[in-house]
């Protein structure tokens, strides 16, 4: 077997996958010898730890002889993939997948060498050399658009300039609306403070919330609500924007309310009422 890959029991884990998942990925196989999908997945995966050649750990679990560690991780069914970072899970997948389905889990969490130069971009920034910075950053957008830590960065670097709709309109363009709860927030933020930037007075929009407003004036006053921290008023307008047109500006209602659920936490009664009313919206036959 590569040096890249072990065994792990019920007695090991705690040393091979959690304290070793604090210097880099560590990948972790559940696996039993009666699943044909964990024998058709092996290759796949074994070969992805020679090619990385030591950039993260594949660990195996036969969950037939450590039942218990693949109970203390949720695991009812194997294969089972769970990628450690820092002694938590981060990613998983279940089930046979392509090395490409993999790879891009991994690419993720994997330093490259756009980062060095991202270092550097950062660098200058802190060091006052702005303009310096954001050119770099511009051109690192290009040279390695894979690396989702560039636009993550950028945006809070425009953010903290306070060119808000800029930021948004950097991660629009990339699938991280899709896969990053970070982008997600992020993006949120970043319009609400766009459209405070730009948008009628508090009061004036509060004065016409009795009449039928425009969608854009509804979202102005939501801005308004959800930089006064009052996010039930703030879910209820986007509520009311999605139940008159959820797609408006490319489903934007939807991506904030996302966003204001992550901020909020799954635990918040406020996330648990308005995600039950965005259920019914969306399902009015149930």
């Amino acid at each position: 077997m590569s040096q890249f890959i072990l065994d792990v029991t019920q007695e090991n884990f705690t040393d091979v996958v959690l304290s070793n998942s604090h210097k880099g990925p560590v990948m972790v196989n559940y696996w039993s010898k009666n699943a044909g999908p964990c024998l058709r997945l092996w290759p796949v995966l074994e070969k992805l730890a020679n090619d990385y050649a030591g950039q993260f750990l594949l660990v195996n679990i036969n969950t037939d002889k450590n039942r218990q560690l693949a109970h203390d991780y949720g695991v009812t069914s194997v294969p089972a993939v769970k990628l450690f970072i820092n002694g938590e899970v981060v990613e998983q997948i279940y089930g046979y997948d392509s090395a490409d389905s993999f790879k891009k889990m991994l690419d993720k969490y994997l330093a490259r060498e756009s980062d060095k130069m991202l270092a550097a971009a950062v660098a200058d920034y802190q060091q006052g050399n702005k303009q310096s910075a954001f050119d770099h950053l511009n051109k690192l957008v290009f040279i390695d658009p894979e690396n989702n830590r560039i636009f993550l960065t950028y945006a809070k670097l425009l953010m903290r300039e306070q060119a808000y709709q800029q930021a948004f309109d950097l991660l629009e363009k990339t699938p991280l609306r899709e896969e990053s709860d970070e982008a997600v927030v992020l993006m949120t933020n970043a319009i609400f403070l766009a459209t405070q930037q730009t948008s009628e007075a508090v009061d004036k929009l509060e004065e016409a919330l009795e009449h039928k407003q425009s969608i854009n004036k509804l979202f102005q006053l939501c801005s308004y609500k959800m930089l006064e921290s009052d996010y039930s008023s703030a879910m209820n307008l986007l509520l009311g924007i999605i139940r008159q047109d959820r797609n408006w500006n490319n489903q934007l209602a939807s991506l904030c309310m996302h966003g204001l659920f992550i901020m909020l936490g799954k635990d918040d009664e406020r996330v648990q009422t308005y995600r039950q009313r965005l259920l019914e919206l969306n399902n009015p036959g149930n």
